[in-house]
């Protein structure tokens, strides 16, 4: 039986969800800068984010274009235009970022199919079924996963200080609620 992977859904404070309910589909919440995907419209770029020596911030996913919250690593598989049998790696931050840094796989496929076309050969399918491999190694962290193919490890340690303090979503709420309580 198959099993759609990567669907956990990310847990948002009650102050998330109801920025992200008060946000037109089709514009950029706020706060925190998520773009609300129309269900008519398109989604911006899915991005990777970047790694921890850089802060490890999270990509920026969008936000559900009917739910309070933002979209699964699944759900951004398909807007990149992923097959449902694709597996990712099961945290969602990693998952994110294999996914914004891949190319779209029906880009791949035009621009491959081009590449073919102009050097006139004739794709032959093959017969024998490719297997996915271990899903174990869909669960390794980035230090054990460069062991397991004897590479360095790509994610370096942070090599310098944060910048100025972030404002806390608390912090954030209460001076929106004191300017709504003064008009």
């Amino acid at each position: 039986r198959a099993v759609l992977t990567s669907s956990a859904r990310t847990e948002h404070s009650s102050i998330s969800k109801r920025r992200f309910l008060e946000t037109e589909p089709g514009s950029v919440e706020p706060i925190s800068r998520f773009f609300k995907l129309d269900p008519e419209g398109v989604s911006n770029t899915l991005r990777a984010g970047t790694d921890a020596a850089r802060g490890a911030f999270t990509s920026p996913r969008p936000v559900h274009y009917r739910h309070p919250r933002c979209v699964t690593v699944r759900e951004m598989a398909r807007l990149h235009g992923f097959p449902d049998w694709f597996r990712f790696h099961r945290t969602k931050w990693h998952g994110a970022r294999q996914i914004g840094n891949a190319v779209p796989p029906p880009l791949a496929r035009s621009v491959a199919g081009a590449i073919i076309e102009a050097l006139g050969f004739s794709p032959v399918r093959s017969d024998c079924p490719v297997e996915l491999g271990d899903p174990n190694l869909l669960a390794l962290e980035m230090a054990a996963a460069a062991d397991y193919w004897g590479i360095p490890c790509p994610i370096q340690k942070r090599d310098r200080k944060s910048g100025a303090r972030k404002r806390s979503q608390m912090e954030t709420e209460k001076a929106r609620l004191a300017k709504l309580a003064a008009v």
